[in-house]
């Protein structure tokens, strides 16, 4: 066994079935496998991820020196299976702190994220699809008033409009190596708020995993996402609109017992295959702790 619950030539190890997606929680571009859980299995994970930067890329492309921006969050994802082939998943910032170098921080939850995630040839070459639903749960407007106290700032928590999440997800074990690969794509349709209408996205991403001794596992990654076209006015760089970039990260995890594990990762954005617009370079660091169990197990 390459980990509690599946042997790998089967499928993705269980404890690692959730694992890929802490990478890029706070970021769009989000790493999804083929895999889905089975009936009665269960993951729930706790993470934390931020970045400073004070290097912004405009909707031209043009990169320009700001105020020092600063954004911490502080995630729960959790997974259930409801049956052999079908998953419910969810996350939601319970924490979103946020500002400039020279405003107060605003604090406030996020978006709330639902999603059903069915899969097909599981035992041969896994794929799943997915739909989902962005609820905007936050407050849409956030005013973070300046240090010179006469201006303010808008730095909302959540982007104000309902999301549909459209996704596709392949994956394939490298066995004999404790080994895996993924290959997915997504589709947001995005809505508006306050008379904006917001453009959709697309993202692509690849992942690599691989398995060091019996309880550590390392992942990379590299993805895309692109707006389908340019917004008609200036825009938020918080809300992502008309944003795009090129994403790369790493994650370990780490086994502590059939049931705890912890994770590291650090992720950023780049522009050799997508330049950037209408986003901050993020060298992201974050952490977490996660759970996971089979209640359809007899005890």
């Amino acid at each position: 066994m390459s980990g509690p619950g599946i042997k790998l030539e089967a499928g993705l190890p269980y404890a690692l079935l959730s694992i890929v997606l802490v990478l890029v929680l706070v970021q769009p571009v989000k790493a999804q496998s083929g895999w889905v859980r089975k009936k009665g299995e269960t993951f729930s994970q706790l993470s934390y991820a931020g970045y400073t930067s004070d290097t912004y890329y405009n909707l031209e492309g043009e990169q320009v020196e700001t105020a020092e921006f600063y954004q911490h969050n502080l995630y729960l994802y959790s997974e259930y299976g409801i049956s052999e082939k079908l998953s419910v998943l969810m996350n939601v910032p319970l924490m979103r702190a946020q500002g400039f170098s020279t405003t107060e921080s605003v604090w406030g939850i996020g978006d709330l994220r639902l999603d059903a995630k069915y899969g097909f040839f599981q035992e041969v070459l896994p794929i799943a699809v997915s739909l989902g639903v962005e609820v905007p749960w936050a407050k849409p407007n956030r005013l973070a008033d300046n240090e010179d106290g006469f201006s303010s700032i808008n730095l909302p928590t959540g982007d104000g409009e309902w999301n549909i999440h459209a996704g596709l997800a392949i994956s394939q074990s490298l066995h004999p190596l404790p080994a895996y690969v993924n290959l997915s794509g997504g589709y947001n349709k995005r809505t508006s708020f306050e008379g904006q209408n917001f453009k959709d996205q697309w993202t692509v991403n690849t992942q690599l995993g691989y398995q060091f001794f019996d309880k550590v596992w390392m992942q990379v990654q590299l993805g895309v996402q692109q707006s389908i076209e340019k917004p008609e006015s200036l825009v938020s760089f918080v809300r992502g609109d008309g944003s795009a970039f090129t994403q790369y990260g790493l994650n370990l995890s780490y086994l502590l017992n059939d049931a705890w594990g912890l994770g590291l990762q650090y992720y950023n954005n780049a522009d050799f295959i997508i330049e950037r617009v209408n986003v901050y370079e993020s060298a992201t660091l974050g952490f977490s702790v996660f759970f996971q169990k089979d209640f359809s197990q007899k005890q």
